[in-house]
């Protein structure tokens, strides 16, 4: 099978987006304790997390995947859009932190993202994004 270099899932984007759901320790810098310049919209976090997962999951990328890797991304699916259909994801999204810390949606769905993170082989150390 030839593979067109156009075609190729890059993972880095996916992996960065699954680090900022992953680490309470971003979510405390950037959701509950933001500034004017540095800020994370929890809406669009979750979006683009969702997006960057139904992208991987799509059949012309399938051979970028192993079966257990595409399983956890389906899971992750599946739960960011159950608590977007039911409300309780941003639930008092503007009080940063109760979102953080309190709402039990958002907090099951950081969870999975770690375990995203570990299935793929990393932990949340691995990464160094600079965030100040």
């Amino acid at each position: 099978m030839q593979i067109n270099g156009k075609e190729i899932f890059y993972k880095g984007g996916l992996m960065f987006h699954l680090w900022r759901m992953a680490s309470l320790e971003y979510q405390d810098k950037y959701i509950i304790h933001p500034t004017i310049d540095e800020y994370e919209d929890p809406s669009e976090m979750a979006e683009v997390l969702c997006n960057q997962c139904e992208r991987a999951l799509s059949d012309k990328f399938r051979f970028c995947f192993l079966p257990y890797e595409r399983e956890i991304l389906r899971e992750l699916v599946d739960l960011i859009y159950k608590y977007f259909r039911d409300g309780s994801l941003l639930k008092s999204e503007e009080d940063g932190d109760y979102l953080v810390y309190e709402n039990k949606s958002w907090i099951e769905d950081r969870e999975l993202a770690l375990r995203t993170i570990q299935i793929f082989g990393y932990d949340l150390d691995d990464f160094s994004y600079d965030f100040n």
